[in-house]
């Protein structure tokens, strides 16, 4: 996979809580999408066989730094489950693991060295 399709995946899995948001043909068909993402199928297959009402948000969003963090960072990155993209979360304390809701599993944790 290339590095712009992983990133193209990864913003895919960070956004998806919000795309399942949508309703009726458009929410239906972000959850196609999600099940040929499970089948292997290619991040940029899916992502164009979908309505631009679904990705034109996704390929324009440009999340805003955080404002504040809720406590100190925890030492480590939690990492994509399943190696499908490269999709990096930090955690910080007081807050859960992060997701992936494509997969439907939490990501995997890598402490710092």
């Amino acid at each position: 996979m290339e590095p712009a399709d992983r990133d193209l995946h990864a913003e895919f899995c960070r956004e998806l809580a919000a795309m399942r948001l949508f309703s009726g043909p458009r929410r239906a068909a972000l959850e196609q999408a999600v099940r040929r993402l499970r089948e292997g199928a290619a991040i940029d297959e899916v992502v164009s066989s979908l309505p631009v009402g679904v990705t034109g948000p996704l390929l324009a969003r440009h999340a805003p730094p955080p404002v504040a963090a809720p406590g100190p960072p925890v030492p480590g990155l939690y990492l994509c489950p399943v190696g499908a993209c490269n999709r990096a979360e930090q955690r910080y304390a007081g807050q859960g693991p992060p997701e992936c809701l494509v997969h439907e599993r939490v990501l995997t944790f890598v402490p710092d060295a």
